[in-house]
This record gives C-alpha cells, sequence and structure tokens, in this order.
C-alpha cells in the first residue's frame, strides 16, 4: 500500500506520494452549511482510499463546491486552472458527501474525455463503484483512524449508507439472478443510449465492488480508460481492448478480469 501525506493544512489540502506528483483539493464551503475543515476532512478521507492504489496520476488541481443539481465534474477549467467538482449535499451528512466526491473524483482518475457516448455507461458505473468502495474503506480506517477523534462512532454510519445505496437498486434481483453477461445482453440498448442511468450503473457496480475489493490495487488501470479517443458506434468488446492495448503490461490483468466479468 502507498503511503499518502497530508502536506498543507486544510481547507487546501495537498496529496502526494512518491510516485506521484502533487495534487491540491481545495475546499469552496459557500453553500455548504457546514464547516470548511469538516468537509475538507471528510473529501480528503473518501478521496485517499481511492488515490492510494493510483499511483502516477498526472498532478491535477480540484475546487469542490456546493451545487444544486446532480452531482458532477466539469473538465473546462476554472480562471484559477482548477477541475470544479460540485456535489449537491450539505450540513453534516459526511456519507452523501463521501458518496459523491469518490465518484466525480473518479472521473478525474479516469481523464475523462468529450466524445461519443455510447460506451461512458461503463465509466458511470465504475465511478459508481469508487463511491460503494470508498464509503466501505472508510468504515474501516475510521474504526482506528478518524479524521477526527469523535468520528469514530460514525465508521457503522458509513457502512450503513452503502448497504442501503445496494439494497435499494431498481434492478438488484434481476441483476443477481441473470449476472453480469445476461444482464448487459438484455440492457445494451438502454446502457448505450442513456450513459447516466444511475440504476443500471448501479447494478454493474454489484458485479465491480467485489473484483476491486478483492485486489484494489486493480484501481490503477482506470487511468488509462481514456488515454485514446472513443471512436463512433464502438461496441463495448472493442472499448474494453482498446483500453487493454492502452494499460500498461502491469495492468492489463485487471482489463482482462473485466472482460471475463462481461464475456468478452
Amino acid at each position: 500500500m502507498r503511503a499518502l501525506a497530508l502536506l498543507a493544512l486544510l481547507p487546501l489540502l495537498t496529496l502526494h506520494s512518491a510516485e506521484q506528483p502533487t495534487r491540491q483539493i481545495r475546499i469552496d464551503a459557500n453553500g455548504f452549511e457546514s464547516r470548511e475543515q469538516d468537509i475538507a476532512k471528510v473529501c480528503l478521507s473518501a478521496i485517499s482510499e481511492l488515490q492510494k492504489y493510483c499511483p502516477g496520476l498526472p498532478a491535477e488541481n480540484v475546487v469542490i463546491q456546493h451545487g444544486n443539481k446532480n452531482p458532477i465534474t466539469l473538465f473546462q477549467r476554472n480562471p484559477q486552472g482548477e477541475i470544479v467538482v460540485r456535489l449537491n449535499t450539505g450540513k453534516t451528512f459526511w456519507s452523501q458527501y463521501a458518496y459523491q466526491v469518490a465518484h466525480e473524483i473518479c472521473h478525474v482518475h479516469c481523464g475523462f474525455r468529450e466524445g461519443p457516448r455510447e460506451n461512458l455507461w461503463f465509466e458511470e458505473s465504475i465511478c459508481e463503484t469508487a463511491s460503494l468502495f470508498c464509503l466501505r474503506a472508510m468504515a474501516k480506517t475510521w474504526q482506528t483512524k478518524p479524521p477526527s477523534p469523535n468520528w469514530v462512532s460514525y465508521a457503522p454510519a458509513l457502512t450503513k449508507y452503502a448497504d442501503e445505496v445496494i439494497a435499494k437498486r431498481t434492478y438488484k434481483a434481476e441483476f443477481e439472478t441473470k449476472g453480469p453477461v445476461k444482464f448487459f445482453r438484455d440492457h445494451e440498448p438502454e446502457f448505450r443510449s442513456n450513459a447516466t442511468d444511475r440504476q443500471l450503473n448501479g447494478a454493474i457496480a454489484l458485479a465491480l465492488l467485489p473484483f476491486f475489493e478483492d485486489k484494489p490495487a486493480r484501481w490503477a488501470a482506470v487511468r488509462w480508460l481514456n488515454a485514446t479517443a472513443r471512436p463512433e458506434n464502438e461496441t463495448f468488446g472493442a472499448y474494453l481492448k482498446r483500453w487493454e492495448k492502452n494499460t500498461p503490461p502491469e495492468h492489463k490483468e485487471t482489463v482482462r478480469g473485466i472482460q471475463n466479468l462481461f464475456g468478452l
């Protein structure tokens, strides 16, 4: 496990490891109705659970803001050169902060780029998986090393939030009956026409979550998900093959494992 150090005082956070350049996470607390330093601690905790398995990421500066619509990552940088992440939560709903910021930071890790959207559903599903992964990992971390000493009792709430999200998935029973191969084939037109159907994305996350929890180092492969542009009308199988081709040899096993999950 790669070490992470907090190199700057909150609320300007700096994530750094020996194998990757510095990344700064800035908190704009306006609209959250919560203390800036508390928001920073929760967001850093969630981000760290993912980033420690993703060495060698490009340096990116990110500002986390409050938004009134669905959470979103804006890749058209602001005047400060930052990627803007907007979360639709507030007050002390720490599980919701963690869930949303993990999803959006995963898009940053994936190197999101504009292009044809037929296979964008897979990146959205990866990011939904990241939300659940980070919540469950945070719950373990907070049992012994919470961001604030008085938050140790909140650790079970992180697990409960993740469990409730999973239990409420519309397609959970169908997915568990069919498995990822048949489920994807039966719903492929819907996936390709609507990348952000959270219920469909969430069903795929049910397959991806144990895959990444079994070997968290697999998260490193997502850095190359968008290394090259998506061509028009690309099949999902071709999409995964292109990802495999772009991925360094030490991470190709991850992509091949996902291909196997989908019978490709």
